[in-house]
């Protein structure tokens, strides 16, 4: 009887050790504080909420962190350089502790940089976060390029230049007022300039001076002479002035259009040399393609043009380009070289 007495005090004395077990870890349980956890799953107690309008956008350490995130993400977006006018957000931003439930799943917290990088990932989405619109006023280096002033000189025929004095080009500061959305520059309107340093015009010489009339060789002395003296490489210089004009077939003017041999015809023309609109394969004298110069004439089955050298011409091609420079070769083979000056 005292056996069975003691047996059934040991069993109260066990189940009342459980019963404070079952207790104490109840107590445990309800007692652990919540927390939230980085990715490597490092645990954070009392993490701070960043909020857009009242929307929970994410969760960082501290109430510092979140003020860092906001200060930094509207760094990202001001214009690097740029004077601040105003700075507008279209969602109040707002910190706050964080409030975490007991039961639920740890929430993620971001660092710094994952937390800046997500603001500005997802605010260039189509439907941002939040807008940031900045006024802002910024300034620029900017070239100023020098222009071109003319003198007449009766020291060079007409159709001449030479060049007085080189011109140099200038700088100023040009003051834009921008307003960002985002960092987008959505307006931009210069509102000041300001020159460092003034440009300086080149001055050119136009000539003035009549050239000397020259009689026109009759069709029967085109034949191994040339027809003048003079510059070949005045010739070319002339010549490269119209490139871009029209190509008209039939036409000779240098400016309103003209063909392949109207062309050679008018340029050389303007210096004295009457070239007939046919055969001009014949006139002046023949050399050589290596020994092709400036203003030399190359000809080809049905096309000619005028030797500029380096291997190019210059020539009106056809009605689709036109007055154009291109290698000499590229007309298909070249039949005679003539030179008509020298």
């Amino acid at each position: 009887m005292i056996t069975d007495l003691r047996n059934y005090k040991k069993l109260l004395a066990a189940g009342a050790a459980v019963v404070i077990l079952a207790v104490a870890s109840v107590v445990v349980l309800n007692f652990t504080k919540p927390y939230a956890v980085y990715a490597d799953g490092t645990k954070v107690e009392d993490p701070y909420v960043v909020k857009a309008g009242g929307d929970e956008l994410f969760l960082v350490e501290d109430a510092e962190t979140a003020e860092r995130v906001i200060e930094t993400v509207l760094q990202e977006y001001t214009p690097e350089g740029a004077q601040v006018n105003s700075i507008t957000v279209d969602k109040k931003l707002s910190t706050e502790e964080g409030e975490l439930k007991r039961g639920e799943e740890a929430p993620t917290v971001l660092t710094e940089d994952e937390a800046v990088n997500y603001v500005l990932e997802e605010n260039n989405a189509e439907e941002p976060l939040f807008s940031v619109t900045i006024n802002a006023e910024i300034g620029s280096v900017e070239s100023v390029e020098a222009g071109t002033e003319y003198e007449e000189s009766d020291d060079l025929y007409k159709g001449q230049s030479e060049v007085k004095s080189e011109g140099s080009d200038g700088d100023q500061i040009v003051t834009n007022e921008i307003t960002s959305v985002n960092g987008a520059i959505l307006t931009s309107e210069v509102i000041d300039t300001a020159v460092i340093n003034e440009a300086v015009d080149a001055v050119v010489y136009k000539g003035t001076k009549e050239r000397p009339k020259q009689t026109a060789p009759s069709a029967a002395s085109l034949g191994g002479e040339v027809l003048g003296s003079g510059s070949g490489a005045s010739v070319a210089n002339f010549a490269l002035q119209f490139v871009g004009n029209p190509y008209v077939y039939g036409g000779t003017s240098l400016t309103n259009g003209a063909d392949c041999s109207g062309f050679v015809q008018s340029v050389y023309a303007h210096f004295g040399i009457s070239l007939p609109r046919v055969a001009q394969s014949t006139c002046g004298k023949g050399v050589s393609y290596s020994e092709a110069q400036p203003g030399d004439i190359i000809c080809y089955p049905g096309h000619v043009a005028i030797y500029i050298g380096g291997g190019n011409i210059v020539h009106a091609s056809n009605p689709r380009n036109g007055i154009i420079v291109s290698t000499a070769k590229s007309c298909g083979p070249i039949t005679t070289v003539r030179r008509i000056v020298e």
